[in-house]
């Protein structure tokens, strides 16, 4: 018996229209007598846009029992779940679905060579207020590799600033404003840095995006937005080694540098504007300096180019 996909919703009185897969919020039940199915059909009964982090339970019936029902779940191309079900004597079976990708969602089951499927669309929210879906953001960034310094339940600072780095990473416009197409690139996958080297922990400079990132292997593990020397004053590129150490702000302002070539360091200061300012070392924001300070070790190599 072939199974079908139905994603159902506001009257689970329908699930028991015969042989159909249904997609429920959890905890709605399902009633009635199932019947024999003579064609493969899909039905949709719920909205189309469903809420971030939204549990979901898939439901199906009219599938052999003595057959494995394989359910597939996709998000914009991306394969999130795979897995075999057996089903019950009567031919239903089940599972949880959280919906945490984005955006278009495909479910589709298959057995004994028939198959079906249903879709849905993840809605994302016009901003970031206090809770789960806010602290699922930070710990996104985080997740690729932007540092927040919280993966709290609010956006602060620091999340602003790690919008900031994404946003240069992925070639966006270059503000710390939160839009749901941050949150949708993010989600995606694909965003993080990519580094040029595979040279154990070590620093890349991509001043042509201003970002730095902390590495480990091939691994960007923290990414910042920076700005680099201006016009008049370039930082210098080329792969340097880090080779003295200054914590505190010194007597014009850096704050927690880190040096590479004489007087070339990376350090803190109070203006990281989006473009070259700086009289030729790598700015950071001070809320992360210290974090920086402590993560680059005395003989670490970086990488400064583009």
């Amino acid at each position: 018996m072939p199974p079908v996909i139905r994603r159902g919703g506001i009257r689970a009185a329908l699930a028991a229209v015969t042989g159909l897969l249904v997609v429920l919020p959890a905890g709605l039940a399902h009633a009635g007598p199932q019947a024999k199915a003579s064609a493969l059909t899909v039905d949709v009964d719920t909205p189309k846009r469903v809420a971030l982090l939204k549990k979901l339970t898939i439901e199906g019936t009219g599938a052999n029992p003595a057959q494995p029902v394989t359910v597939t779940v996709t998000a914009s191309g991306r394969e999130l779940q795979k897995e075999q079900l057996t089903p019950a004597a009567n031919g239903t079976f089940s599972m949880p679905l959280v919906v945490n990708a984005c955006c278009g969602y495909e479910i589709s089951a298959s057995s004994g060579g028939e198959s079906a499927g249903d879709a849905f669309n993840v809605a994302l929210p016009k901003k970031l207020g206090k809770g789960k879906v806010t602290r699922f953001f930070n710990r996104s960034l985080q997740a690729q590799g932007f540092h927040t310094g919280t993966k709290g339940r609010r956006a602060t600072l620091g999340t602003r600033l790690a919008i900031k780095a994404f946003r240069k990473t992925n070639g966006m416009g270059r503000s710390q404003r939160y839009r749901p197409a941050v949150f949708r690139k993010l989600l995606q996958g694909g965003g993080a840095f990519k580094p040029r080297y595979d040279d154990g922990r070590h620093v890349e400079v991509d001043i042509s995006r201003q970002v730095m990132s902390l590495i480990q292997g091939d691994t960007p593990k923290h990414t910042f937005h920076v700005s680099s020397g201006a016009g008049g004053t370039p930082t210098i590129r080329g792969k340097y080694r880090f080779n003295r150490r200054e914590a505190g702000y010194n007597n014009v302002r850096m704050y927690f540098s880190v040096y590479f070539r004489g007087g070339y360091a990376i350090h803190g200061y109070s203006g990281v504007p989006n473009y070259p300012a700086s009289h030729g070392c790598v700015r950071n924001p001070i809320p992360f300096s210290r974090f920086i300070y402590n993560w680059v070790d005395i003989g670490m190599p970086i990488y400064i180019y583009g």
